[in-house]
């Protein structure tokens, strides 16, 4: 499809602020989440090298929880960080959080995408938008860095570099919203299966 027709997500508010809260689940004053985001920007000169210095660090070294099988889901940003593993959602979450520390108004978007492993067909993937103040515009970031999958990497204006496309012919789509916060069905998801065998048979195909 062509860039053009893509139809990208859009904010839910126009206050930047509610994108840089502290939550239960985006908990960026923990002093975990403090102390590492602190050491990954120190050095950095200017804006763009901080991103690229978060980006890097979610993508990289903190694996993706289908290629680790850990025994339970992470979900808060501050657990995502000390387990070191997570789901697109739970990545996302850590991603937000390191993001909002540093000042970076951050939001959450999803995608449902074609998926033959799951009953219904299809699955969410969930990935950041970031408030790009340079051109007072959103930009969308995706860390979830599976093994094996395109790498994804960071660019400040369109055609963004995200690991898959939408085709709305085989019924894919992205969801309208950057979200200010993750959805209760992601974090219950998460927080309340049994195990992560049992959040990898359930995951989600809309909210």
């Amino acid at each position: 499809m062509a860039e053009s027709e893509v139809v990208w997500p859009g904010p839910e508010s126009d206050d930047l602020g509610r994108y840089l809260e502290d939550t239960i689940m985006i908990d960026w004053q923990s002093p975990g989440l403090m102390e590492v985001a602190g050491a990954l920007l120190a050095g950095c000169d200017g804006p763009e090298a901080r991103l690229h210095a978060l980006f890097r660090f979610v993508r990289d070294d903190v694996p993706h929880a289908l290629d680790v099988q850990p025994e339970r889901a992470t979900c808060r940003a501050s657990e995502v960080l000390r387990e070191r593993h997570g789901l697109c959602y739970a990545k996302s979450h850590l991603f937000a959080g390191l993001l909002r520390y540093a000042g970076f108004p951050t939001g959450f978007c999803y995608a449902r995408l074609a998926s033959e492993s799951q009953r219904s067909g299809f699955v969410l993937h969930g990935f950041n938008a970031v408030y790009w103040a340079t051109s007072e515009s959103w930009i969308f970031l995706d860390a979830s860095g599976r093994e094996g999958a395109p790498a994804s990497s960071v660019r400040f204006e369109a055609p963004w570099a995200l690991p898959f496309a939408v085709d709305p012919e085989a019924g894919e789509s992205f969801l309208p919203h950057i979200l200010r916060r993750p959805p209760k069905r992601i974090i219950d998801l998460l927080e309340r299966a049994p195990d992560f065998a049992a959040v990898s048979r359930n995951l989600p195909d809309t909210l």
